[in-house]
């Protein structure tokens, strides 16, 4: 017994010795400790081995992500005696699910996969509208997908102020002759709906130039009603979705626009296919985690595709799901591989997130 206990007293010495070398730091608990390799770091590799992570878990270890390791495969955390939030249940948001509708209410479409029609006709879609320096009202090729009466999902970017502000989404909108009709400024129109924005939500660990967190909502000014033209898509969880499968297919919408349309875009729909993230760490981003979701692009692109906050969704058990929304803006080139925010990843901050 007291070679044992000498051992791991040593064991114990030398791993306080090599966290010494390592810059000093603070985790979400604002504890001071060290920035080390994950794996060094014997509390977090411990919570990481189990087999079922809780959501605060999980949340508190890419919380505790040093941003050093940003372009390192190595991910380095900063390393205390912390496992998890120093939160009484009290101040643990609670998820509520009975704002989402169920799925004999989201998620319909006349749509199906394969379908090469040039107009999504997906009624979720939502185009965001922003007021820029000279007072007028312009869209910047932001989008977003209607989850609910009065939230919209789309990616953090699109609410950044660097994007102008945000003042109104549209919905309803399927295609360019009804938009060409509703210039006057029209509030509803040919099925279409315009309403302003109440409020944003960004996500909290959200830093603009990256790709981590790249998610956000807007709540309404007002309830919206569903028509034929304007309906929620489905979350994941809506048919039991926990994570998605190898070589997932995919179905996302776009902005479409070549040199004769640049002035005037239509809305396309593309198909792409998921990518295992092992794969996209080695071509695209090292850093890579479940909060990402990787495809590969539209096999064709005629033109540029653009779709910043855009859904990429799958049709499960005959209806849309979403599954990802675009982090980054346009696609020019066909057969490369993009990054998405994985929405499955972050079901509990949206319902922990919408009120009434």
């Amino acid at each position: 017994m007291k070679v044992i206990a000498a051992v791991l007293l040593c064991i114990l010495i030398n791993y306080n010795q090599a966290i010494l070398r390592y810059k000093t730091c603070w985790n979400p608990n604002q504890t001071e400790g060290r920035c080390v390799p994950i794996k060094l770091c014997l509390p977090l590799h411990s919570v990481l081995v189990k087999s079922n992570l809780t959501q605060s878990e999980i949340e508190f270890i890419r919380n505790s992500r040093c941003e050093s390791d940003q372009s390192n495969e190595t991910i380095f955390a900063c390393c205390t005696t912390d496992k998890d939030y120093n939160r009484t249940p009290d101040q643990i948001p609670r998820e509520d699910s009975s704002l989402l509708p169920d799925r004999s209410i989201c998620g319909g479409d006349q749509s199906v996969p394969g379908n090469k029609t040039i107009f999504s006709g997906f009624p979720w879609l939502v185009e965001l509208e922003y007021r820029i320096s000279s007072g007028e009202i312009m869209k910047n090729w932001c989008m977003g997908s209607l989850i609910n009466h009065r939230y919209v999902l789309t990616a953090a970017r699109c609410l950044w102020k660097s994007f102008e502000n945000l003042v109104s989404v549209k919905l309803g909108e399927h295609g360019t002759s009804a938009a060409e009709d509703c210039r006057n400024g029209s509030l509803e129109c040919n099925g279409m709906l315009r309403v302003e924005v109440e409020e944003i939500h960004i996500h909290e660990n959200f830093k603009l130039g990256y790709s981590d967190y790249d998610i956000g909502l807007i709540r309404l000014q007002r309830e919206v009603a569903y028509t034929p033209n304007i309906r929620p898509v489905c979350l994941p969880s809506t048919v039991g979705v926990q994570h998605w499968k190898s070589h997932q297919e995919f179905t996302g919408a776009a902005w479409g626009a070549n040199q004769t349309q640049i002035h005037n875009p239509v809305q396309l729909k593309f198909e792409a296919t998921g990518v295992d993230l092992d794969s996209c760490r080695c071509e695209i981003l090292p850093t890579l985690h479940e909060s990402h979701l990787c495809a590969n692009s539209p096999k064709e692109v005629y033109g540029c595709l653009w779709s910043l906050g855009g859904p990429l969704m799958a049709f499960q058990e005959g209806i849309w799901v979403l599954g990802g929304i675009v982090t980054f803006g346009s696609a020019c080139r066909p057969n490369i591989l993009h990054i998405y925010t994985n929405v499955i990843y972050f079901e509990s901050w949206i319902k922990q997130t919408i009120r009434p």
